[in-house]
Formats: structure tokens, C-alpha cells, sequence
């Protein structure tokens, strides 16, 4: 029966009533384009253990690191050669550009397939479909699971596995995403350490850390806790972070001239691969960021603020006695406490960074040992003492 106008108001505001009520559910968003009854899909290379992984959880970028991760190739690989639709549209990329993005961790893939090419945008409807559906244990993201998928993006729509429940949203980013499917990967499905590839469901990975609050540190390490609280920084200077991709910086060439590499100004893969191997020369956090700990380590006139000014060896290692006997630091972590240990144990100015890398952990070794304490890189309540003691 056709409603008139006004009834046809009627039944709408009722409608819309209900929903918000909760009585109904909401209706989620139409999927990007015409999802397949049937889908092909791909052919996963070892067969699921039961059961498989959970929902990837949200892991946002918090790094540098312009390589593509292992197991993101590895789905690009295997997707063009099964489908022999689209094109690469790029795994890594510039992380001076844009704001957030898994792309600058190798984290996300651009699978090129325009919504406007019927072949091509029958293959995305395809891949979607598979990689949303059901399995056997009757939950929706079977493949999305087993290969560590966080999200994908296609035709202005978006489907999330920490938001599983909600279906295929609408997405209003940057880009309508009509042109390419992005494919976003947790840090296990990154890796290629979950059960699509390997048949046994991954454990959790909860990626990079941040030692001073800032960049991540780059390991490729699958990490089973949560991250410790980030140190605040004990050190500033008046550069800014550089990053890779960054260019036409008068400081990056400061930078490179220290790194003795060509002074071009621009944030290139020579300059990374140069950052992080002076970092992990001088015990500042491998981050392959030129960021405040690098910064006032290579360049310390340039130095703003320091959480031990005016601080020589001798008082140092006094206040150290007196301030941080409670304290417990093992190498690799950060903070005040190292850096006051550096500057007691008469360390060069560059290494005086607060992070207790390889530099410092052998030198309070040595030290432990030449004043009859246990031989490890541990600073508590004995070796600030001792400290104290021996200056």
C-alpha cells in the first residue's frame, strides 16, 4: 500500500524513534560495492588451526620506518598473482607527509582496483567478500583474522575488525578511496606470524615502544607485553625532529655533515640507515628519527633544556644517593636517573643521552665490578651508593 506524504512522515519518524530506542538494531552502512554470494577468495598456503586468531586489535603508527613488512608483501604477492587484476599502488612511504598512517611503518598496502573498471571492481568485491565472511566458527572476518587485518578502506566505505560488529561503515578521510583498496595490518599479520601463513594462531604483538615520549623505537621483535609508560624527554634542543622523507632542512644537512654522508638536505634512505646506526653507537634510542635525544647528542650547543644542568660527576653521583636509591633501571629502559649516572660515570657529552643503552650498560658493569658489586647493567639502591662512594 502507498503511504501519502504525511503518513509516509509518520511511519519514518517512528521508524527512527525505535532504532535510537535500541529496540531495533541500526542499519550499518552499505558494503563499498556489490559483495560476491560466492567468493573465490584466496588460497591461504597452510590450513587453520581451530581456533584462530581474535580481531586485531586498533595499532595506530607510532614509528619511522620506510620497509615493507613481511607479511603485507607477501598478501600483495599472492593477491596480484591469484586475481592478475590491479596493480601495486605501494607499501611504504614518506612519513613527512600526511598524518598518521601504517604506510610509514610498512604496515598498509594500496591494492589498485578503480570502482569504475567493471573487471577490477568485480575482483574487489570478490576479495572484500572473503575476506569479511563468516567462517566456521560463525564469526564475520574469518580471513581478516587469520591474516592480522585491522581494516580495509574501499569506495568510501571502511570495515574494521576492533569494530567487527558495526559492518562496513561510511568513511569520509581524505581520499574516497575509489581507486584502490587500503589495507591496514596489525603487528603479527605485519609480520607474517599468523595463521594464514604459518598454521598456527599468532600470539599477541603489541609492537613498538617509545623509550622517551616521541617516536617508537624500531625493533622487529614481536613484543607479548604491553609497552612501559614512555620516559619524559631530559634533554631538548632547538632543532626540530626530522624525519624520513623530510626535505630542504638546513638542519638535516647539519645532520649529515656530523654523519659524514653528502649534504643534500633532504631525509633520504642513506640519512636513515646513517641515523640509526649513530644511535646505536651512542646510546640514544633507535628510533631512525633525527628527534630531541639524537639532536642534543649530536649536536649539543643546540641544547634548550637539561634535566642536569649545572651538574659535574661529583654532584651527580650525591644526588643520585639521594634521589634515586628506590629506583631500578636495566638497559634499555630511560629517564632521569641514566642520565645522572652518565654524567657521574664521566661519560663523553654525546653518550649523555638517558637511555641506558649498550655504552652505559658496559660501563656500569664495569664499574659494579671494580667496586665488588654483582656484575650486570642494573642501577639500584647498592650501585648508587657505590657511585656516591667512588666520587
Amino acid at each position: 500500500m502507498k503511504l501519502s506524504p504525511r503518513r509516509a512522515s509518520v511511519a519514518l519518524l517512528l521508524t527512527l524513534t525505535v532504532a535510537a530506542s535500541g529496540l531495533v538494531p541500526a542499519m550499518a552502512a552499505t558494503p563499498p560495492v556489490a559483495l560476491a554470494t560466492s567468493p573465490s577468495g584466496l588460497t591461504a598456503p597452510r590450513a587453520a588451526p581451530d581456533p584462530v586468531e581474535d580481531f586485531a586489535d586498533w595499532q595506530p603508527q607510532v614509528s619511522c620506518s620506510p620497509v615493507l613488512q613481511r607479511g603485507v608483501a607477501k598478501l600483495r604477492n599472492l593477491a596480484l598473482s591469484t586475481y592478475g587484476r590491479g596493480h601495486d599502488g605501494g607499501i611504504p612511504r614518506s612519513c613527512a607527509q600526511g598524518g598518521s598512517s601504517e604506510h610509514k611503518e610498512g604496515r598498509a598496502w594500496d591494492w589498485m582496483l578503480n570502482v569504475n573498471n567493471r573487471a577490477e571492481k568485480r575482483v574487489a568485491g570478490d576479495f572484500l567478500s572473503w575476506l569479511v565472511a563468516r567462517g566456521p566458527d560463525g564469526q564475520v572476518g574469518y580471513e581478516a583474522r587469520r591474516l592480522g587485518i585491522m581494516y580495509v578502506i574501499y569506495n568510501r566505505r571502511i570495515w574494521s575488525a576492533y569494530r567487527a560488529n558495526d559492518g562496513w561503515r561510511e568513511y569520509n578521510g581524505y581520499s574516497p578511496h575509489t581507486d584502490h583498496i587500503h589495507i591496514s595490518f596489525g603487528w603479527a599479520g605485519a609480520r607474517g606470524a599468523t595463521s594464514f601463513w604459518t598454521g598456527r594462531k599468532a600470539g599477541p604483538d603489541y609492537g613498538r615502544c617509545a623509550r622517551f615520549r616521541g617516536p617508537s623505537v624500531l625493533t622487529n621483535k614481536a613484543r607479548r607485553t604491553p609497552c612501559p609508560a614512555a620516559a619524559p624527554l631530559v634533554k631538548r634542543s632547538s632543532k626540530v625532529n626530522r624525519v624520513f622523507g623530510s626535505t630542504h632542512a638546513a638542519s638535516i644537512k647539519q645532520a649529515q655533515k656530523r654523519l659524514h654522508i653528502a649534504q643534500t638536505g633532504t631525509f633520504d634512505r642513506r640519512t636513515w640507515r646513517a641515523v640509526k646506526s649513530y644511535q646505536a653507537r651512542n646510546d640514544v634510542p633507535r628510533t631512525g628519527v633525527l628527534d630531541q635525544p639524537t639532536w642534543t647528542s649530536m649536536l649539543p650547543r643546540t641544547i634548550t633544556w637539561n634535566a642536569a644542568n649545572g651538574f659535574g660527576p661529583v654532584r651527580a653521583a650525591r644526588y643520585g644517593a639521594r634521589n634515586f636509591t628506590d629506583t631500578m633501571y636495566r638497559p634499555r629502559m630511560a629517564g632521569k636517573p641514566v642520565l645522572f649516572a652518565q654524567i657521574a660515570m664521566r661519560m663523553p657529552v654525546r653518550r649523555r643521552t638517558g637511555f641506558l643503552g649498550s655504552n652505559t650498560a658496559a660501563r656500569v658493569r664495569e664499574f659494579k665490578s671494580e667496586n665488588g658489586l654483582r656484575r650486570d647493567a642494573v642501577m639500584g639502591p647498592k650501585y648508587w651508593r657505590a657511585l656516591a662512594d667512588a666520587t
